[in-house]
């Protein structure tokens, strides 16, 4: 691929300056849930296609194969719930003796109306908005600015990993981590897919009702 040659020559102390502002306002600017992630979205998604006329770079190219974009989409998902969910996080939580704390999310247990107006905030603020700042856009700009080849991509996939787990410091170290690992196996996907970040969208999205779901159901 031939993102990284295709962006205007900006240079790197300023891209890496640039870049790192917008993940901290992602994160910090006091702009209220559910509007804070699509704002810097919106930001990350015109820097990238001023610089390249493209939003390939990021994951959003058309046309994309369906196929593929399904079978990316069940493996992220997959991993979350099952990998992660099922033989992952209960080894956490035994070391840690505590699991993440999800009280932030509100009363949720047999709330209907509170779990459908989440669920409604988290495809629009989660599922589409994350995956473009903390996947697309932050992934993008790594790939920029570290060395190229398959050290450059885990080291682009730790940092990812680690600026996407940042903001879900509410649920405590434990939940830190466990959506830390989601960061680390979403960036490998989104390099293995060849950066296809609508089947990251699609599994962000099915994990997120799954998770709500089980707030919801009290599990």
């Amino acid at each position: 691929m031939q993102f990284e040659e295709n962006a205007a020559a900006l240079g790197k102390p300023l891209r890496a300056l640039f870049t790192l502002a917008l993940i901290v306002g992602a994160i910090l600017a006091p702009i209220p849930f559910p509007f804070k992630v699509p704002a810097f979205a919106a930001v990350a998604l015109l820097w990238v296609w001023v610089e390249t006329r493209s939003l390939a770079p990021v994951g959003l190219k058309l046309p994309v194969s369906a196929g593929s974009t399904l079978l990316w989409a069940a493996a992220g998902t997959g991993g979350v719930i099952f990998v992660l969910g099922d033989v992952v996080n209960p080894v956490i939580e035994w070391v840690f003796s505590k699991g993440a704390d999800h009280s932030g999310y509100g009363a949720l247990k047999d709330n209907g109306p509170a779990a459908f107006k989440l669920w409604l905030y988290a495809m629009f603020s989660a599922a589409i908005a994350e995956e473009i700042v903390y996947r697309g856009f932050l992934l993008h700009q790594l790939s920029v600015l570290l060395q190229k080849g398959r050290a450059g991509e885990w080291i682009a996939i730790l940092i990812g990993g680690i600026a996407f787990a940042v903001p879900h410091y509410s649920q405590g170290l434990v939940g830190v981590i466990s959506v830390a690992l989601v960061g680390f196996l979403f960036g490998w996907i989104f390099f293995r897919s060849g950066r296809n970040l609508w089947s990251l969208m699609l599994a962000h999205a099915l994990v997120d009702t799954w998770g709500i779901y089980s707030l919801y159901r009290g599990w």
